[in-house]
């Protein structure tokens, strides 16, 4: 099974502005474009038809605004995906305000030109939307018994393993290789995706930044100077800030 990719969609009138954010996000290995649009029609359309991850929404399109497709799509019921806003200086105010109206569906702003730490910019998106994802698994999703056992393949091996043997599961810095399964005497290869993987372990599972999640009960201690935590095995992971406030609510 290959590993997943965040899928984005671009609404941008634009051409080059389009072009721009388009070759940006799909250098990611986090990310790829599923479509875009640059009017209100393609967008309803694309919005409707496409599954994804991400909506990276100009302020201005034609035919309307980022305030008129939000409404449209949920006056239609139509299912938003996270929206990052983007906006010329010029429009920054009105920015603000879809991000006020509509803050369960706006994520984060984008100020054009995006080209200024870009890279830290994009970081900061895709942890945002990871870890809105595991808000909803964590809120949608039935408890499971930590003492089912759970099937990990690797090439030609499957383990049947305990989840509470493991203390964290992880996965190389740019989505690459295979994700690692950490027990507390040895390391089990996976070939599954961080998110694929977490889908099948109980909610004592928790991300704490992009690329590690880790066992609620192995914690020994959250270092809320550093946001670093600490795991009986002797490991400590850096906390994403994105995820922090979410564990500190697990934990306290």
């Amino acid at each position: 099974m290959s590993f997943l990719k965040l899928q984005a969609l671009v609404v941008e009138d634009e051409q080059e502005h389009q072009q721009a954010l388009v070759e940006a996000l799909n250098e990611s290995p986090d990310i790829e474009v599923a479509g875009m649009a640059g009017s209100m029609d393609e967008a309803f359309d694309l919005v409707k038809n496409t599954p994804a991850d991400v909506l990276f929404l100009d302020i201005k399109i034609i035919g309307g605004d980022a305030f008129q497709l939000i409404a449209l799509l949920k006056r239609q019921q139509v299912p938003i995906p996270p929206v990052v806003i983007q906006t010329g200086y010029r429009e920054f105010e009105h920015a603000q305000r879809i991000h006020n109206e509509f803050r369960d569906e706006v994520m984060s702003i984008l100020q054009k030109p995006f080209y200024e730490d870009w890279e830290k910019r994009r970081d900061g998106i895709i942890e945002a939307i990871y870890a809105r994802q595991q808000a909803e698994r964590l809120a949608n999703s039935n408890p499971m018994s930590s003492t089912k056992m759970v099937a990990i393949q690797d090439g030609r091996h499957s383990y049947l393993i305990n989840p509470g043997d493991i203390v964290l599961v992880k996965t190389g810095a740019k989505s690459q290789g295979r994700t690692e399964v950490v027990l507390l005497h040895k390391t089990v290869n996976c070939n599954l995706s961080l998110s694929q993987l977490l889908a099948k372990l109980p909610n004592e599972f928790v991300q704490i930044n992009r690329y590690e999640a880790i066992n609620i009960p192995w914690i020994t201690m959250l270092d809320h100077s550093a946001k670093e935590v600490h795991l009986r095995n002797g490991e400590s992971c850096l906390v994403g800030g994105a995820f922090y406030q979410g564990l500190c609510g697990l934990v306290e």
